[in-house]
């Protein structure tokens, strides 16, 4: 029997399910399809290509030292590739991970199912989050997760030979977004191996404490979040090496770290739950009574100031200009962008969201926009949290370090004046050779009036009969009750 195994979000073979099962007998075609239309997507971008090139690379490598089998790897339409080496290999089965992206993926799968049926091919699904797939129980989330997080993996024995191809894609040709060249992280099961290990070890002394702060988040943070997208490593990998470091003797406060860590792996599972449960959070108000609060008003000026990092606030404008360099910023900073452009400039979060999808590495749709919607007051069940960009910078950067390196138009400004450099005396711009509108924007918006408005706006939808209605419906279809963990 002919197998074909589809690796998709899930680079790696070792804690694979579906890889482990279908090498059980028969012979296996090991393949990877970039879908060329996929890559156009106004969501997609040369940072994610470029991480995704160098896991492939990794896994590549494994297949080859470990198996002695060969990655193929194809560009084009995914439909007629799969059915080109369904024909050309005689493929019997398909064995794959199910994987929850978006819309675009939703619909792609539906086709390629069709397909498999026309053709008598059994598609063989494993799945790699918890993420319940049948009639969800609200409260027997928790459980049922826990419950798979619990569970045995599938064994590897191996007692199949391996089908390759002849034909070598140039990978050269793929088209997609192009960014600037940043300093993303490099993928790969090593890479992240090794930051896991780093991590439980060593920098996570600190998590919850230092997380918070681009300049210390960057070490103190995990940074598995691209790997664990792109299936680098197992989410219940993860999970039982966290535990049993916490068995270990260890202080208070990395025990406590390690725990608030360990909590969020859960909390990944159940924001792509929600993505599963309803796609169209994507494109579409979670609730509807927000509808047309910010769609009819949009600022194209604003839009590009932010995109941009030149909005006349230095710590917007620094966290900014450092994700457009990393590819990643810390959860809280990501937070502090969107509240800013869906409060103070007022912008649609359906516009928004797309440019940091771009921009984030470790994009993933699931958690991306229901934050986007929960930072955006469009859900209704969440606090209406505006950040003020001024005690976030001065919370996170007292000493204004982080943004005389990111905006370095302001790096001679002293410290204590550096978070509001508008209120410089005209002696003191002279003095310090700079011009406030001339080589640093002023503010585009007054932040206290703009977000005043903006919360009226947000509460008067937020009262309303409809918008109370519908939150009670979202919450009864997407929130979950605590687990025992």
């Amino acid at each position: 029997m002919n197998k074909i195994v589809w690796f998709r979000n899930d680079l790696r073979v070792s804690n694979n399910d579906a890889f482990n099962e279908a090498i059980k007998s028969g012979k296996i075609l090991p393949i990877y399809i970039f879908d060329k239309e996929y890559h156009k997507l106004p969501t997609s971008s040369s940072f994610h290509l470029d991480f995704l090139k160098s896991s492939l690379d990794d896994l590549s490598k494994t297949l080859s030292e470990k198996y002695n089998a060969k990655l193929n790897i194809y560009y084009g339409d995914t439909l007629e590739i799969l059915s080109h080496l369904t024909d050309t290999f005689k493929i019997n089965e398909v064995y794959s991970n199910i994987i929850f992206k978006n819309m675009y993926i939703t619909n792609l799968d539906k086709e390629v199912s069709f397909l498999f049926k026309e053709k008598n091919i059994n598609w063989k699904i494993s799945n790699q989050f918890g993420v319940q797939l049948n009639h969800r129980i609200r409260n027997k989330w928790s459980y049922n997760w826990n419950k798979f997080i619990d569970s045995e993996s599938a064994n590897s024995n191996l007692n199949c030979g391996f089908i390759s191809d002849d034909y070598v894609e140039d990978l050269s040709k793929i088209k997609t977004n192009n960014l600037e060249n940043g300093k993303i992280q490099i993928g790969g099961r090593q890479n992240a191996l090794q930051l896991l290990d780093s991590f439980l070890n060593n920098r996570s002394e600190n998590y919850q404490k230092e997380m918070s702060s681009p300049i210390t988040g960057e070490t103190s943070c995990s940074r598995l979040s691209p790997h664990i997208a792109y299936g680098n490593i197992s989410i219940k990998e993860i999970f039982t090496k966290t535990n049993d470091k916490l068995k270990s003797k260890l202080s208070f406060s990395k025990k406590k770290s390690l725990v608030a860590f360990k909590s969020r792996l859960a909390w990944h599972c159940h924001f792509i739950q929600k993505l599963y449960d309803e796609p169209e959070i994507e494109f579409r108000n979670m609730n509807s009574a927000y509808n047309g609060i910010r769609e009819n008003d949009f600022n194209e000026d604003y839009h590009l100031a932010w995109k941009n990092g030149t909005t006349g606030y230095p710590f917007v404008d620094a966290c900014m200009r450092y994700l457009r360099t990393n590819g990643w910023i810390n959860f809280r900073m990501r937070a502090m962008l969107v509240s800013f452009a869906s409060y103070q400039l007022w912008l649609d979060w359906k516009k928004t969201s797309k440019h940091l999808a771009k921009l984030f590495t470790d994009y993933e749709p699931g958690i991306h926009y229901s934050q986007f919607q929960m930072q955006s007051g469009t859900t209704g069940i969440n606090s209406i949290r505006i950040y003020n960009p001024i005690k976030q910078s001065i919370d996170q950067d007292p000493t204004g370090d982080f943004i005389k390196k990111w905006v370095p138009e302001l790096k001679e400004i002293p410290n204590k004046l550096v978070h509001e450099p508008w209120k410089l005396t005209y002696i003191d711009q002279k003095g310090l050779g700079i011009e406030i509108g001339k080589h640093y924007p002023n503010p585009i918006v007054d932040h206290h009036s703009s977000s005043k408005i903006a919360r009226d706006k947000i509460w008067m939808v937020k009262k309303t009969e409809e918008a109370k209605f519908n939150a009670k419906k979202i919450l009864e279809k997407h929130a979950s009750a605590k687990g025992r963990r």
